[in-house]
């Protein structure tokens, strides 16, 4: 459900197949505009492919069915370039490096989407926490750390003005301080947001709702304070404990009451 809020994107039916394989089956949910769903799961439980889907780039064998619309634009099975431009989404993906090109400083790739200045884009970086932006324009990728890469990846998205931002596990392998920096540039993405991550802890930082997988199906849904507090499925109730276990000292309850 979307809170009565329009609904940006619609997943109906959504299954992905390799082969004779089933490994999505019969996926459904909505994001509304401007809401942040967290779509949570262990390695191997479908949530990266249903992700894949919703870009229009599955890996090659691998094919999906039922209905996929951001927009109002049926969108199934068509890759981001030949979309509506307002049925694009913006993908931030978990390895930065490959993301950006390495030979082209921070600053040309952000002036590109848009086509804007300095200045343009000098405030995006700004926006996700850079202190030296300027600094940081005239820096080519490698030269950053992968925090600062992830950061740029969250400017390029916004740059690229799509109504919809799809993040894999932009937060994994990163250092407490690094994720909690990545999390805050994150937040200052006012588009609607589908935040992939096995963190439930992550997640409720960040997330309004969140949808559980478990190989291949949806095993819980609903808003992130119902999830954390009083789950139902047994995978969303390991999840939530083997947060608090990780890490007793931050209580999942102080990220709800933000």
């Amino acid at each position: 459900m979307t809170s009565g809020r329009y609904p940006l994107l619609v997943v109906d039916q959504l299954c992905v197949d390799a082969g004779r394989t089933r490994i999505v089956d019969e996926v459904s949910f909505e994001i509304a505009a401007g809401q942040r769903v967290g779509l949570l799961g262990a390695s191997g439980s479908g949530k990266s492919l249903t992700a894949s889907a919703i870009i229009g780039h599955l890996p090659p064998g691998i094919t999906s069915t039922g209905v996929i619309t951001i927009n109002g634009h049926d969108v199934a099975g068509i890759a981001t370039p030949r979309r509506h431009r307002d049925a694009r989404p913006a993908m931030v993906f978990q390895d930065s490096a490959t993301a950006l090109n390495p030979m082209v400083t921070v600053g040309a790739q952000l002036r590109a989407p848009a086509r804007a200045s300095k200045s343009d884009v000098a405030a995006l970086l700004a926006q996700v926490g850079f202190r030296e932006p300027d600094r940081i324009l005239g820096s080519h990728p490698l030269e950053l750390s992968g925090g600062q890469r992830q950061r740029v990846c969250i400017a390029l998205a916004i740059a690229c003005r799509s109504p919809l931002l799809v993040a894999d596990e932009p937060t994994t392998a990163l250092d407490v301080v690094t994720q909690a920096r990545v999390l805050d540039a994150l937040k200052a993405v006012d588009v609607a947001m589908l935040f992939i991550t096995h963190d439930v802890a992550v997640a409720s930082q960040l997330c309004d709702r969140l949808i559980v997988m478990e190989r291949g199906r949806i095993v819980e849904q609903g808003m992130t304070a119902d999830i954390v507090e009083r789950p139902t499925a047994e995978l969303t109730k390991a999840l939530v404990a083997r947060a608090h276990a990780a890490d007793p000292l931050r209580a999942l309850s102080e990220s709800l009451s933000r």
